[in-house]
């Protein structure tokens, strides 16, 4: 192993051991998953994050997947530079609603084939971002949480209005209770890092470990 990537590991086991330690009550349940890899940004432009995300919404991942995939297709058929340049009539046809197709619409205006409009994005507080992401009609703090985390890379990001992650937190506070006078367990207390908190806890559910 590199020494980059060594250290990469090392940084990623004191995270988890600075969430064990920041939650006791639920020390069980970090120290007893595999450990979170460090987040970075994906090899994905952010014009087709977005429209990832937006075409994902409320849908489970293997339909959000299928439908991305159309999309591409599509505009790849229609030699365009990204998903968000195409028409109404083209997204719908990829089976994205109404909604989610004006969505992506609105925001392919107001940033055109100038898709570099967004490399900022890499750059901005994480309070920025998630601000400028919710300012597009449709885009909401989940929409903004998922871009942020998951292909901008930032580190403290958590996505509270996701129904996995708040099924997650009851589950462990359930848990707790009884055993803790103060069990509640509190996203804001994992800052600077509370986007590995969210990978923990969606981790903890995947794996069986939280039922």
């Amino acid at each position: 192993m590199s020494t980059i990537g060594w250290s990469a590991q090392k940084m990623t086991v004191s995270i988890k051991r600075f969430l064990a330690k920041t939650y006791p009550e639920h020390s069980w349940f970090f120290l007893n998953q595999p450990t979170i890899p460090r987040i970075k940004p994906r090899s994905i432009s952010l014009g087709e994050a977005v429209v990832r995300v937006v075409a994902g919404q409320m849908l489970s991942s293997a339909a959000a997947t299928t439908i991305y995939s159309r999309i591409c297709e599509a505009r790849d058929s229609r030699h365009l530079q990204g998903s968000w340049l195409l028409d109404q009539q083209a997204l719908r046809g990829c089976g994205l609603s109404r909604s989610k197709a004006d969505t992506i619409i609105n925001f392919g205006k107001k940033i055109g084939a100038e898709v570099s409009l967004l490399n900022h994005w890499y750059e901005l507080p994480v309070d920025d971002l998630m601000a400028e992401i919710c300012s597009n009609k449709g885009m909401g703090e989940w929409t903004a949480g998922i871009i942020a985390m998951f292909y901008v890379g930032h580190q403290d990001v958590f996505p509270a209005g996701d129904g996995s992650l708040r099924r997650a937190v009851e589950l462990l506070n359930a848990r707790a209770n009884g055993e803790c006078v103060n069990h509640r367990l509190d996203s804001g207390l994992a800052r600077p890092y509370r986007s590995y908190l969210a990978l923990y806890l969606w981790q903890g559910l995947d794996s069986g470990l939280l039922k």
